[in-house]
């Protein structure tokens, strides 16, 4: 019944959206065949297998090209940079290469679309979220999803071994101390980043519960600021003390492999993880999992939330029917399918639907969503520091903390490090 529902809603959501025809201008080639680039993850592998429903009830052929994360960014990029008209549309995380993208004029904004379309209801998206997809001013995206960072832990080892689940920073390294102990070492106390690109990540909450910010009102680093050391102090030592062997190259892969397997005690990572943590067919913990908020420091739970999106090339020739994919795609009703695949909605009214919380009927799955739902109340929507040399920014944070992880340096050194690294890239905000 709730398959023939949605479909009826989708069926109702998409006439609706081709008949309202927002204007973009499509010319050259089949403007009826679009090419999409995704990156390898989650929200791809749950929306793929819904094309073809968009292919037939719109009349638009979608050609769709899945890399891994770090070669869906190369591939993008050369794309743009070459103003090739071979990619309509594509994925994109805003809060890294947003900037970046927009000062390029790579994205062709949606705002007009979503305005004129009489279906979409920009409105249901929270104002964090669209926040999120806002650069200078102009929407450049479109939500898919919403996750942030928060603890995951084993029910039963925490049980079996008498420990209270940690609810703040301070807690966070004797709790995982005691595991080491009580397991004799078999257990790996926690699970969590260490690969220097995807480490700011599940780093920065724990600059933002320490009330510090990556940089200050000026623009300017943020790193020599008390506290900053610390958070590097905290998040080194847990790595290091009590992480997994190798944990430097680890990223949210690795460490949901090893909690899956029943290995590890704790895991770090994003809210987006559930799905494979939780997931039958491959999890050997499931039904032992809870889910916490991300551990309260002095300045309290302060997450990072983040936002994946899907963009229109500002390249495209056939940018109405890419609309209308991106239209289909981020609707309330495939938005509402696709929780079926474990995806959180960003839409408020797929969030409160019926249909979708009756499914949240495990303690784990009611532990994830009022967790996630903090991070959507008072996450950070700065997933490092902001600007349009993102990617070499969070290499210089993650290279800092992993010279402290490794031993190679300390706290301190870090911070003056990262400042000092910092400076002049965040100065190229200003071009």
């Amino acid at each position: 019944m709730r398959n023939k529902i949605l479909s009826a809603g989708f069926a109702l959501a998409l006439v609706g959206g081709l008949a309202a025809g927002c204007g973009g201008g499509d010319s050259g080639g089949n403007a009826n065949e679009i090419s999409i680039v995704m990156s390898n993850h989650p929200w791809q592998k749950a929306i793929e297998p819904l094309i073809p429903e968009f292919e037939k009830a719109s009349g638009v052929k979608v050609k769709v090209q899945t890399f891994a994360e770090q070669q869906a960014r190369d591939k993008i990029s050369l794309t743009l940079q070459s103003r090739s008209s071979s990619m309509d549309v594509f994925m994109t995380l805003p809060s890294r290469e947003g900037l970046q993208f927009s000062k390029a004029g790579y994205y062709a904004p949606l705002d007009d679309y979503m305005s004129k379309s009489a279906s979409y209801d920009a409105a249901d998206f929270p104002a964090a979220v669209k926040t999120g997809m806002t650069i200078q001013d102009k929407m450049i995206a479109a939500p898919v999803n919403v996750e942030g960072v928060v603890l995951y832990y084993r029910t039963d080892l925490f049980e079996k071994y008498g420990i209270t689940p940690p609810k703040t920073l301070d807690e966070l390294p004797t709790v995982a101390a005691a595991i080491k102990q009580k397991s004799g070492g078999k257990v790996t106390p926690i699970a969590l980043r260490g690969q220097s690109a995807a480490l700011p990540f599940t780093f920065g909450p724990f600059l933002h519960s320490q009330g510090v910010e990556w940089t200050k009102p000026d623009g300017t680093p943020n790193f020599d600021a008390p506290g900053a050391a610390d958070a590097i102090n905290r998040y080194a030592t847990l790595a290091k003390e009590y992480g997994p062997p190798g944990v430097v190259n680890n990223t949210f892969t690795q460490s949901s492999a090893l909690f899956a397997a029943g290995s590890a005690a704790m895991e770090l990572e994003s809210s987006n993880e559930i799905s494979s943590i939780n997931d039958p067919k491959t999890s050997k913990v499931v039904g032992k999992i809870g889910v916490l908020d991300f551990p309260a420091g002095s300045a309290g739970s302060k997450s990072t939330v983040l936002n994946w999106g899907i963009a229109m090339s500002s390249y495209s020739k056939h940018k109405d029917a890419a609309w209308k994919f991106i239209e289909w795609a981020t609707g309330k009703a495939t938005q509402l399918k696709l929780t079926a695949g474990g995806i959180a909605p960003p839409r408020t009214s797929v969030a409160q639907d019926k249909s979708y919380t009756d499914t949240l009927n495990t303690d784990t799955l009611k532990e994830w969503s009022k967790a996630l739902a903090n991070v959507q109340a008072n996450g950070s929507t700065e997933v490092g520091p902001v600007g349009v040399a993102a990617p070499e920014m969070r290499k210089v944070v993650g290279d800092a903390v992993g010279k402290v992880i490794l031993g190679q340096a300390d706290a301190d050194a870090a911070a003056k490090e990262i400042q000092d690294g910092l400076t002049p890239l965040l100065a190229k905000n200003a071009g």
